[in-house]
């Protein structure tokens, strides 16, 4: 889960704020992003590659709907407010206060691009294949992560990895992907299913923060 939420979202002196404004330039004027993804997660110990695949809506600032479709069905919803995160195998939700979750995480790159010079330092590495990457290293050591890797084609967003403290190594490859496109109403809105335990780490009451959602 931890993982996924990671993914379900990353400026010194004159040298360094160019760069940054390098890559704001093509995430700069991004208010929304729609996209299919295939996602490839390998770890230093295996080498078989984990494959999953889904979707994300992103409406800066800091919401973004991502949803795993295969092999499993997962949803992780940030409405600006809370985080929601809905395991159907596990027929659980669990709710968080967004607050400033995602100002030192990947899903920041997306949902609030603006603020990527408080967040990361970001070098430019090239271009290879086709492909112009930059790389985005926390500015923070207790992140999570070592760093995120960006790569466009032709302006556009193309490739998203992530490199964890863990060695594993996440990469997301968009497919159909949109920059402003018009986003329904109920985006970044989450009903829990009927049936599923909800845990809601919100709540003032922290001796009943699970209950279970009615049918």
């Amino acid at each position: 889960m931890l993982l996924r939420f990671t993914i379900t979202t990353g400026l010194l002196i004159l040298s360094q704020a160019a760069w940054t404004a390098s890559l704001k330039t093509y995430l700069g004027n991004v208010k929304s992003i729609t996209a299919n993804f295939e996602q490839r997660v390998q770890s230093e110990t295996a080498d078989k590659k984990n494959l999953s695949y889904g979707s994300l809506v992103v409406q800066s600032p800091n919401k973004f709907r991502l949803e795993y479709t295969k092999p499993y069905k997962q949803i992780y919803v940030a409405d600006g407010k809370r985080l929601w995160s809905y395991d159907e195998d596990l027929e659980q939700v669990t709710v968080k206060s967004q607050a400033n979750m995602l100002t030192n995480t990947p899903a920041m790159v997306l949902s609030n691009p603006a603020e990527l010079d408080k967040a990361y330092k970001v070098k430019p590495q090239g271009v290879a294949d086709g492909v112009e990457w930059f790389q985005l290293t926390p500015l923070q050591t207790d992140s999570g992560f070592d760093s995120v890797r960006l790569g466009f084609v032709e302006r556009k967003l193309r490739y998203f990895e992530m490199q964890d403290s863990f060695g594993q190594k996440t990469q997301l490859n968009f497919n159909d992907l949109q920059y402003n496109p018009v986003l329904q109403k109920n985006s970044f809105v989450f009903t829990p299913p009927a049936g599923v335990d909800v845990i809601d780490d919100t709540e003032i009451d922290t001796q009943h923060p699970t209950k279970k959602q009615d049918g």
